[in-house]
């Protein structure tokens, strides 16, 4: 039979048994196929979930890092354009024997190449499922450390943009001219451009537990603006 060496016929032995066995060997295998082409599916389906759930964590709060997520969606694209041409030219050979009664009927010139076939898929599948679980697993750390960040992050940039609204006024009621004014507006003009920026997702740099400490820094500035206005003395 495939693979193996072939026995010793024996004298009782004739061809139509050999081939009832073939025949029943191929069934065994093209349903080993099957389970493990379902098996695939529904594992990326898995994947795709936690896609959506990630993409709903980011649109939730536009000041997530999303340069991270990006990255292992692009993973996720490209692993899923590879499936879906794996799976349909799958599903179209297996469609060949979708009757029972086809292998029920073939000998081996029909069965021989299907067999490799539905052997090989079997075996590339390992490399497949490997990469799906390994992007469930990092989807799901991302999503944690999301869900941890949502809630760091709140806090400090209700902080930041309160104490912007702050300075605003003070330099307003300080009632500054010249230069001072200029550069102290200047100064917390850049420092508004970072927060939008923050606020808006694009401000990211390096790994997401950086954008707490991006929104102090903003926090920290805008305390140094307003230590150098001017205060009336009294």
């Amino acid at each position: 039979m495939w693979g193996r060496k072939r026995p010793e016929q024996r004298p009782e032995e004739t061809y139509d048994e050999m081939l009832a066995e073939g025949r029943a060997a191929f069934a065994d295998l093209m349903h080993m196929a099957d389970e493990t082409h379902e098996l695939a599916g529904r594992t990326f389906g898995m994947l795709d979930e936690m896609r959506r759930e990630t993409e709903e964590l980011l649109s939730g709060d536009r000041a997530l890092p999303t340069a991270a997520a990006r990255a292992q969606f692009a993973e996720h694209e490209r692993l899923w354009e590879s499936l879906l041409a794996d799976m349909s030219a799958y599903e179209e050979r297996r469609r060949r024997w979708a009757d029972e009664e086809d292998i029920e009927s073939a000998d081996f010139d029909e069965l021989s190449p299907d067999h490799e076939y539905f052997a090989d898929y079997i075996h590339s599948r390992v490399p497949i499922m490997e990469r799906l679980n390994k992007l469930i697993g990092e989807l799901g750390e991302l999503q944690a450390s999301l869900a941890v960040l949502r809630e760091q992050v709140a806090p400090i940039r209700e902080r930041s943009h309160a104490a912007m609204e702050a300075a605003t006024t003070e330099i307003a009621w300080a009632g500054l001219t010249g230069q001072s004014s200029y550069a102290l507006q200047a100064r917390l003009n850049a420092v508004g451009d970072r927060l939008r920026e923050l606020d808006a997702g694009v401000g990211e740099t390096g790994l997401p537990r950086s954008i707490p400490d991006q929104y102090r820094d903003a926090e920290r500035e805008i305390a140094e603006i307003r230590d150098s206005i001017p205060r009336p003395p009294f």
